[in-house]
């Protein structure tokens, strides 16, 4: 009688569709790890490289209901942070939507998404569908937002639910305090002389929107908001935030840390703060003269937007 060993008699034992199962699956497993399927993302060994850059610039066309929006970021940059953290058929989450940015390229990759946004009127474009511009819709992937405050998250999904979050949250009430044109003068050789000075307008007058806060009150509430991001994210998740630091010359502030000030109370809420990326936007926005000619201060154009990364611990792990 022949003698097998233990891993070997167990094969043995098994029916023939059960053994064709097993090889199937095994030659999957094998196909995955070659083409750099990992158990984070789909991202081939070349695309995972290419995607680590530390600095990135991130362009495309605007859709008309981003432009309405005035405010967000690129559906390439969504696209690039989305197939880094996560893969097809995955949760992805915007607790501050605004028009669906994120859902989008979410939808666009085979991702299950769901936002939170306030304004009606950023919900109604949503509602619209994706832009042909942007990509084709797949109506197999789930794709809602919901009109309610993001600290009401909690209400809507249950602990350890999402697989990634991604979002640009409002700055305070910094839309309430800019001047349309607040600019001495244009750099006469900007090749962008196109674009428009003219910031995005205040999203609301909710007293539930943060952007209608004081930054000491925003604070406070994103620290909230940070701990149920927290409670609704899976183990090992990555939370990435856009975020540009500005400055509030009326209350004689020179420069406020806004991207150090979050990753502040997001820390206190149990995130790892795990990268930093600069976003490049010096080639879309125009440079100004920050000063008269008899200033003794200098400002720099603030040109760039951080995006910062957390992350989950997973059970076991040691990070801080």
């Amino acid at each position: 009688m022949a003698q097998y060993k233990p891993e070997e008699l167990q094969v043995l034992l098994l029916s023939d569709y059960e053994q064709l199962r097993l090889f199937n699956e095994e030659t999957v497993e094998k196909k995955a790890a070659k083409a750099g399927i990992h158990d984070l993302n789909n991202l081939t060994g070349s695309e995972w490289t290419l995607h680590g850059k530390s600095v990135q610039i991130f362009n495309g066309g605007i859709t008309e209901k981003r432009k309405k929006h005035g405010a967000a970021f690129p559906l390439s940059l969504a696209k690039h942070f989305i197939e880094i953290y996560s893969k097809e058929g995955d949760t992805v989450l915007d607790p501050f939507a605004g028009v669906g940015t994120t859902l989008d390229a979410a939808n666009i990759l085979k991702r299950h998404s769901l936002g939170i946004e306030l304004n009606p009127d950023f919900i109604n474009l949503f509602n619209k569908g994706i832009d042909v511009k942007d990509g084709i819709q797949n109506f197999d992937y789930q794709r809602n937002i919901f009109q309610c405050s993001a600290l009401e998250i909690e209400r809507l999904l249950s602990g350890n639910s999402v697989d990634f979050i991604l979002t640009s949250p409002p700055y305070a009430n910094l839309l309430n305090k800019i001047r349309d044109n607040f600019a001495d003068k244009d750099y006469k050789n900007n090749p962008y002389k196109n674009q428009s000075r003219k910031l995005a307008k205040p999203y609301s007058v909710s007293e539930e929107d943060m952007g209608n806060l004081s930054y000491e009150d925003y604070l406070s509430e994103m620290k909230k908001l940070f701990d149920s991001l927290h409670r609704i994210a899976k183990q090992g998740a990555y939370n990435v935030w856009v975020v540009r630091d500005y400055r509030d010359l009326d209350n004689s502030l020179p420069y406020i840390n806004l991207h150090g000030d979050l990753t502040k109370v997001a820390t206190e809420s149990g995130w790892i703060l795990w990268d930093l990326i600069i976003w490049d936007q010096s080639n879309q926005r125009k440079l100004v003269r920050l000063g008269g000619n008899k200033s003794r201060r200098y400002y720099f154009n603030i040109g760039h937007s951080f995006i910062v990364v957390f992350r989950k611990n997973m059970s076991g792990e040691k990070f801080k």
